[in-house]
C-alpha cells in the first residue's frame, strides 16, 4: 500500500525523537496501559506503536509478541492520518483494508481500533491500538476509554521528558554555579594581588623619612597597580555589555590588513615580552565589514592569548583564507594546545579550564567569551582548533567580505596646548572620596574647583556661579544625574557649560547623552585623560563661537 505522510511530518518526527522512546526496552508503566486497554475493550490484543521515518515500532504488546513492520505495511500509519481515532469493525470487508498485509497475513486482523497518541501541543506520535482476529464493534464508552488510555500514554511520555529536561537544567545550573565559583576565586585572586603593593606604597608615602626616590617608587607602584585593577573592572564591564549586545558597532568596509596591524600594535608588548616570533601574511587588497574600534580588539586578544599560552621563544602565525563572501583570519601558535573537551568550553562565560586557572598568565579568562560575542555581532564566527595538549592552537575569525569604498582618513588629534586657560569645574558625587580626589587633581592642575555631594547642593552652588564644566555622577541620593543635568540645562547662564557624566554604569551612555550630558566616562575615571578631553572640548567651543 502507498505510504501516506502528515503535513507536519518534519515537526512530528522531531517531536517523536525528542522523547527518546524509540528502541527502548519494555516498561511496566506502558505494559499496564496495554493490559488495561485489552481488558476494558474485551479484545485479546492491545499495542502501543510509534511511527518514525520508515517503520511502525512497538513499545508495548499485550496478547502477542511485539513486532516491527515497515511503515508501508502499518495499519497504525493510516490511523495516524486521522489525527484522532480509526475504527475498522471488519477489515476483511472494508475496501480500504481487505488486501492489507496485516489483514491477509499475520496477525490476520479483522477488527482494528487505533487512538492517536497526540501530545499536548497537538503533535501525533503513534497509536494505542486494540486488535481482534474476529469482527468487533466498539461502543461510545469503549471509544472514550481508548482515547483516555491513549492520553495516559502521552502523559507518561511528557512527564518523563519534563523530568529529563529538569534534570539536564539542574546539571547545567550546577555547572554554571561551579564555573561561577571558580571565576569568583580567580577574581578574588586577581583583585587581591595588587592590594598588597598598593597598601605598602601608601604606607611608604606616609613615612616622613622616605627619600624622594622612594616616594617616586611608591607613586609608580600605586599608578601601575591601580591601572591594573581598573583594567579588571573594565574587562568585567566590557564583557557584560558585549554579552548583552549593548556595544554599538559601526560596520563599514575596512582594509583587513589595517585591522590586523592595529591588533599587532595592541599586543606588541605581550608578544615581545615572551620573545615570540610573529609572522603576518595578510593581503592589503582584502576588505571586510568591521567596526574599526572593536574588531582590532578581537584580533588583539587572539594574539595576546597565543602569546600567553605559548612557551617563551615560540611562534605565532597570522594568515588568511578568502572566499567570495567570507574572509577567514587564522591565528596559529605552537604553544601548549587545548584539550578536545575544552575547545568549546573556553568560550563560556565564567568557564575556567586548566589553562585559564594557571596563575602565571594572569587575566580573568573573559577575553574569549567577549571576542566570540563581538565576532557574532559582526555577523561572523570565532572557533578554536587544536590537535591536543602540546600541539598548539588555532583560532579562526570569519568576517563578511566586502569591497572598498571611499574611506575618509581620520587625522590624529592635535596636541593639547600646555598654556590652555584654567577652567572652573563643579564636581558632583555622593562618594566624598571620589569627588574630593577629582577636585584635588584639577585644583593641582590650576583649575578652580567646587564640590557638591548632592544634586541640591549642585543647584545651590551654580545660583551665583557659572562653571565651565560640570562633572556629575548618575546615582545621586536625592535626584539622579539625569534629572540634575536637565535642571542645569534650563539655566541660561550655563548654556556654554560642558556636562560630563562620570558613572559606574558603563551601559548608560545613550541615556546620559539623551538627558543632556555632552560626554560619558565610566568609573574609575582617568583624571589625566579627562582633563585632556575637557581642554580640547573647551578649545573647540571657543573657536566655534
Amino acid at each position: 500500500m502507498e505510504v501516506v505522510y502528515p503535513a507536519n511530518e518534519r515537526t512530528r518526527l522531531r517531536q517523536l525523537h525528542s522523547f527518546r522512546i524509540l528502541d527502548t526496552p519494555a516498561e511496566p508503566s506502558f505494559d499496564a496501559i496495554t493490559h488495561l486497554a485489552a481488558v476494558s475493550l474485551h479484545v485479546p490484543i492491545a499495542l502501543i506503536h510509534f511511527i518514525d521515518e520508515t517503520r511502525q515500532w512497538c513499545k508495548s504488546a499485550h496478547g502477542t509478541q511485539p513486532r516491527t513492520v515497515s511503515r508501508r505495511d502499518s495499519l497504525c500509519a493510516h490511523a495516524l492520518m486521522t489525527g484522532d481515532l480509526l475504527v475498522v469493525p471488519d477489515a476483511t470487508k472494508d475496501e480500504r483494508f481487505r488486501d492489507h498485509p496485516q489483514v491477509v497475513g499475520e496477525p490476520r486482523v479483522a477488527f482494528y481500533a487505533g487512538a492517536v497518541l497526540k501530545t499536548s501541543k497537538g503533535i501525533d506520535l503513534g497509536t494505542l491500538c486494540v486488535v481482534d482476529r474476529k469482527a468487533h464493534r466498539l461502543t461510545d464508552d469503549e471509544q472514550r476509554a481508548l482515547r483516555t488510555l491513549a492520553d495516559c500514554v502521552v502523559t507518561c511520555l511528557e512527564e518523563r521528558l519534563a523530568s529529563r529536561r529538569l534534570s539536564e537544567a539542574r546539571s547545567r545550573l550546577e555547572t554554571a554555579r561551579r564555573n561561577r565559583d571558580e571565576f569568583l576565586a580567580m577574581l578574588a585572586h586577581e583583585l587581591r594581588a595588587p592590594l598588597a603593593p598598593i597598601h605598602t606604597a601608601a604606607e611608604v608615602l606616609e613615612r616622613a623619612e622616605a627619600t624622594p626616590a622612594q616616594r617616586s617608587w611608591a607613586e609608580q607602584i600605586l599608578r601601575r597597580h591601580v591601572r591594573y585593577m581598573s583594567q579588571i573592572v573594565d574587562d568585567l564591564l566590557s564583557t557584560s555589555l558585549v554579552a548583552r549586545g549593548a556595544v554599538p558597532l559601526t560596520l563599514e568596509p575596512v582594509r583587513l590588513w589595517a585591522l590586523v596591524d592595529r591588533a599587532a600594535e595592541l599586543s606588541e608588548e605581550a608578544v615581545q615580552k615572551a620573545g615570540h616570533t610573529l609572522s603576518i601574511d595578510v593581503s592589503e587588497a582584502l576588505y571586510v565589514d568591521a567596526d574599526t574600534t572593536q574588531c582590532p580588539l578581537i584580533i588583539a586578544h587572539l594574539l595576546k592569548n597565543a602569546a600567553t599560552y605559548t612557551p617563551a621563544g615560540g611562534r605565532i602565525d597570522v594568515s588568511v583564507n578568502a572566499g567570495e563572501t567570507e574572509v577567514a583570519l587564522r591565528v596559529r601558535d605552537n604553544g601548549i594546545g587545548i584539550a578536545a573537551a575544552d575547545l568549546e568550553e573556553i568560550f563560556e562565560l565564567f568557564r575556567q579550564t586548566w589553562r585559564s586557572l594557571a596563575r602565571s598568565p594572569g587575566g580573568m579568562g573573559l577575553g574569549l567569551t567577549r571576542a566570540r560575542r563581538l565576532a557574532e555581532l559582526h555577523g561572523g564566527t570565532l572557533v578554536a582548533r587544536s590537535d591536543g595538549l602540546g600541539c598548539g592552537s588555532e583560532f579562526t575569525l570569519t568576517l563578511r567580505r566586502t569591497t572598498p569604498t571611499s574611506i575618509p582618513v581620520v587625522a590624529e588629534g592635535e596636541p593639547v596646548s600646555a598654556a590652555a586657560p584654567p577652567m572652573s569645574i563643579l564636581v558632583v558625587d555622593d562618594n566624598r572620596d571620589t569627588a574630593d580626589a577629582i577636585a584635588l587633581y584639577f585644583e593641582l592642575s590650576g583649575h578652580e574647583t567646587r564640590v557638591a555631594y548632592r544634586a541640591a547642593e549642585a543647584l545651590a552652588s551654580v545660583a551665583n556661579w557659572t562653571p565651565d564644566v560640570v562633572l556629575s555622577d548618575i546615582g545621586l541620593p536625592d535626584v539622579d544625574g539625569y534629572e540634575l543635568v536637565r535642571a542645569l540645562r534650563k539655566l541660561k547662564h550655563l548654556q556654554a557649560t560642558t556636562f560630563v557624566a562620570i558613572t559606574g554604569y558603563a551601559d548608560d551612555r545613550a541615556a546620559a547623552l539623551e538627558a543632556g550630558f555632552d560626554a560619558h566616562m565610566p568609573k574609575p575615571a582617568d583624571a589625566g585623560r579627562l582633563e585632556q578631553f575637557l581642554i580640547k572640548r573647551r578649545a573647540g567651543n571657543s573657536r566655534s563661537q
